[in-house]
């Protein structure tokens, strides 16, 4: 999608079609497979467009997508995240025009890839993994094989006719092809689908293969594994020493050859088990949790629990944005040059764009709260959060002892010298006879009547 056309407009026009390989869409696949990782928005939008997918669509047959909102009883954002990830999924192509009705979105209906094609896809079988779990997906690999004749005998030989064997056909009809052929193929309209690629991996593969050069793994197995290393990579901040380390647990000892099955597994169930193990926390730490909110709690845990990239892609969906590759490089360096735990990075992440509702992580800013949390000693989760208390409590307290100051400097009374003669009739009131006080009383009216003239005057 372009990224002008990149929002979900209510006001536009929108159509369905699909791709002439929709017959091989599979429900099954669809629901065992998908929904997992598209979640519950992406999953109910696909069939929502599935619903409105006709014959013979025509640009002229348009619909508004605020009849879409309408259906999916949902906002502009979730019907756009929807979209995004089925989109990513390759369950989705989206296209885009203006004309004189107005903004057009195409969506076109993909169809699944066959469960084998799934689990061999690195992308989408580690988002899998991620959710569901190994057990369960130990069970979809087994659903994949569920018609394959299990313990293939060695002694089996293929004796397979080929095409020619069961046909006979012309040969000038095979080099010159009937004009309704090719006819029939020029409608037939030509879908050259774009494979997901890698961008702006920052991964030092010549470092990788100098760690594993006295490994027995060939360079070539290697670089055919490679797109499912920096993958790895890009969702868990995986260094090279670490990733030669993970690579040669993953490597069958027979055959020398990485098991990429095997290296999934092992990253998935090392991350998810390293972040549950409980910290050894300091004294310190158990006091400052015992004063957190269950929210804070429950922050801390998530901190640990994901990885600081994902953590933080998590963040900005939610936040309505996106993990630059600039913010990959800032993560990549607290964690590697400046040694931070990786709750500490989550806890700084969450602070910078959820708490102080910044749009993205910059570089000196970032630096300077990571200096001065390293100055702090700060080394843990908790100590990150109880560190922002305390610089939050700081700031409340200058901002009120300002604000009391200036309260106080605002409300003290002024007192202003009287003029002798009131202070004068003022003890001459308090001393006088009730004849002394009516003169008194003629004097001030006169006194007020000659001030009141002269103020008249003055205008």
């Amino acid at each position: 999608m372009t990224k002008s056309k990149s929002i979900f407009d209510p006001g536009a026009g929108y159509i369905v079609t699909a791709s002439h390989q929709w017959s091989n869409f599979n429900e099954d696949v669809f629901g065992l497979f998908y929904q997992p990782i598209l979640g519950t928005a992406a999953f109910a939008m696909f069939h929502a467009l599935r619903t409105q997918l006709n014959e013979k669509p025509a640009i002229s047959d348009r619909r508004l997508q605020s009849q879409l909102l309408v259906q999916l009883n949902a906002g502009q954002q979730t019907a756009e995240e929807g979209i995004q990830r089925l989109e990513a999924t390759g369950m989705l192509r989206t296209f885009t025009q203006t004309d004189q009705l107005g903004d057009l979105f195409v969506y076109e209906l993909q169809p699944t890839l066959t469960p084998a094609e799934f689990i061999d896809d690195n992308l989408l079988s580690i988002l899998l993994l991620e959710a569901v779990g190994e057990a369960r997906f130990k069970e979809l690999g087994e659903f994949a094989n569920r018609f394959t004749l299990v313990g293939h005998p060695a002694a089996l030989k293929e004796i397979t006719h080929n095409f020619f064997d069961a046909f006979h056909v012309d040969d000038q009809r095979i080099t010159r092809l009937p004009t309704e052929i090719t006819t029939t193929r020029e409608k037939i309209v030509s879908e050259k689908k774009a494979k997901g690629e890698l961008v702006n991996v920052d991964f030092d593969w010549p470092t990788l293969v100098q760690f594993l050069k006295n490994q027995p793994i060939t360079e070539k197995d290697l670089s055919s594994n490679r797109d499912l290393i920096e993958v790895e990579h890009q969702l868990y901040g995986i260094d090279e020493p670490t990733m030669a380390r993970l690579i040669t647990q993953s490597t069958d000892l027979t055959t020398s050859k990485i098991r990429p099955q095997r290296l999934k597994q092992i990253i998935a169930g090392k991350y998810r088990v390293d972040a549950k193990q409980p910290v050894k926390e300091k004294v310190s730490e158990e006091k400052s949790k015992t004063t957190l909110s269950q929210e804070e709690q429950q922050l801390i845990e998530t901190c640990k629990y994901y990885a600081p990239v994902t953590f933080l892609q998590q963040l900005k969906q939610q936040m309505g944005g996106f993990v630059t590759s600039g913010e990959r490089a800032i993560i990549r360096s607290l964690i590697q040059e400046q040694q931070l735990d990786a709750g500490v990075v989550n806890i700084l992440s969450w602070y910078v764009i959820a708490s102080l509702k910044r749009p993205t992580l910059q570089a000196n800013y970032v630096n300077a709260i990571a200096n001065n949390w390293m100055r702090a000693g700060v080394a843990t989760a908790e100590e990150a959060l109880a560190h922002i208390h305390e610089f939050n409590d700081k700031k409340a307290q200058k901002r009120t002892s300002r604000h009391a100051n200036y309260y106080r400097q605002r409300t003290t009374t002024v007192r202003e010298k009287m003029p002798a003669w009131a202070n004068e009739d003022e003890q001459q009131i308090k001393k006088s006879t009730p004849e002394q006080l009516d003169r008194l009383r003629q004097r001030l009216a006169r006194r007020k009547k000659s001030v009141g003239s002269e103020g008249d005057e003055s205008k």
